[in-house]
């Protein structure tokens, strides 16, 4: 039969590539693929992991009653993905300046296993990575939410299936808290093809505004992490030289500024006070990055965003006093932990390093939304899970094997930081008016 009269496989529904990962990410079929892979507790762990690798790269995970397969919904989400410029399920390899062959998940579990991990916690390490490679699917999910149906619905039923995938009796290290945070992770990786930050931007737009506050809040604080780590270590604290290499990133930052600040402002008269207080904590950490840029006259690379930048910095005038009197509750210090300290240059390195702390030695901790937007009451210097968390994290980046260009460290927590950035904001802010 000639190539021309073979019938093409039927289009995937949405609903069909949601049914499929949902069955993948289910509980049951977890547990059932780990006791596949050790057969029942028998296999040893370089086996196991290789079959876990295999599984990986064919899509398909092995069960007691066959092969669980969510092959053709990966590449047909992938594939689509792919059209648009954006890379879900692969990162980017630096220094040889392409796309490796193996998808992230891979990577990761040959990394992991490179280290070498000790026998007794060879399945909690499979739950781990299975866990990650599941997240992966997940992130392909919510970025092609906006293909058919409703947006805002899709957020809500993938919010659901993220905590089925970190449910109780998961391996209990949870990455993202929500839809919002695996956005940013789905697609935090170096893409060539830029426009297709915007393009994805001008997608998010278009949710209700419930939706986009979910969005807004770690968008913020993990936008702002990333610019914060470059005009340290990148841009050499040079405001000019980082605006001109991150004009894609800027619009995500006034997104979700913008959204925050509707929010704030809404809850100004008699709203609800810790609601308040904790997006007075998402803006100042997300203003902590280049606050002259909001709240002065925008530079020509927002030039699309002329209406909302023009809102924003009308709205931080308007309310400066306010928000300078409830920032100044959370001002950072050497003695309380603080998000505006915390930097990293992709969130993705912060999920790996949180990966593979995971699989070495089995310590948990709460999602990486905490150190992005933490609790406001739990925040005292040296014994906040936050900073427990940052600072562990930034000693696994210390390790000489994995520093950046120029030996940067790509995860950084320096309190002193935090206060630098804040006085900077109370700067721009008294200037504002």
């Amino acid at each position: 039969m000639s190539k021309r009269n073979r019938s093409a496989p039927p289009a995937l529904s949405y609903d069909e590539a949601v049914h499929a990962i949902a069955a993948l990410v289910s509980p049951g079929a977890r547990a059932a693929i780990i006791d596949a892979l050790t057969d029942g507790g028998q296999a040893a762990a370089p086996d196991a992991l290789a079959s876990l690798r295999a599984a990986m790269r064919a899509h398909a995970f092995p069960i007691e009653a066959g092969t669980l397969s969510v092959r053709r919904v990966v590449e047909s989400l992938d594939g689509r993905t792919r059209r648009d410029g954006l890379h879900v399920m692969h990162g980017w390899d630096y220094a040889a300046q392409r796309r490796p062959h193996d998808i992230a998940p891979v990577l990761l579990l040959d990394y992991c296993a490179r280290l070498g991990i000790e026998e007794l916690r060879a399945t909690d390490m499979l739950r781990v990575l299975l866990e990650h490679y599941c997240l992966a699917a997940l992130g392909l999910l919510l970025v092609r939410a906006w293909d058919e149906g409703d947006a805002n619905r899709h957020l809500d039923r993938i919010d659901g299936l993220l905590r089925d995938l970190q449910a109780p009796g998961a391996s209990g290290h949870p990455v993202a808290d929500g839809s919002g945070s695996l956005l940013m992770l789905a697609v935090a990786y170096f893409h060539p093809e830029e426009h297709a930050y915007g393009a994805l931007l001008r997608k998010v737009w278009t949710l209700d505004e419930a939706h986009r506050l979910r969005l807004a809040l770690p968008c913020a604080g993990i936008m702002a992490s990333h610019l914060r780590w470059g005009w340290r270590f990148m841009y050499r604290q040079d405001l000019g030289a980082m605006r001109a290499d991150n004009a894609v990133d800027y619009p995500w930052a006034l997104f979700a500024l913008m959204t925050l600040m509707r929010e704030y402002t809404r809850l100004l008269p008699n709203g609800d006070a810790a609601a308040r207080t904790t997006l007075a904590a998402a803006l100042l950490n997300g203003l902590a990055c280049d606050p002259e840029l909001f709240t002065n006259a925008p530079p020509a690379f927002l030039a699309a965003y002329h209406a909302e930048h023009a809102e924003l910095r009308a709205s931080l005038s308007r309310h400066r006093e306010q928000l300078l009197a409830d920032f100044a509750r959370i001002e950072p210090s050497a003695r309380r932990f603080s998000p505006v300290g915390f930097a990293c240059n992709f969130v993705s390195n912060a999920s790996v390093a949180l990966a593979t702390i995971a699989c070495a030695d089995g310590t948990r901790y709460a999602a990486l939304d905490l150190l992005f937007r933490p609790d406001v009451e739990d925040n005292t210097a040296g014994s906040s899970r936050a900073e427990q968390m940052a600072r562990r994290l930034m000693q696994y980046a210390a390790h000489p094997d994995r520093l950046g260009a120029g030996g940067a460290p790509l995860i950084v927590y320096d309190p002193y930081d935090g206060v630098h950035h804040y006085n900077a904001v109370v700067r721009a802010l008294t200037r504002s008016g």
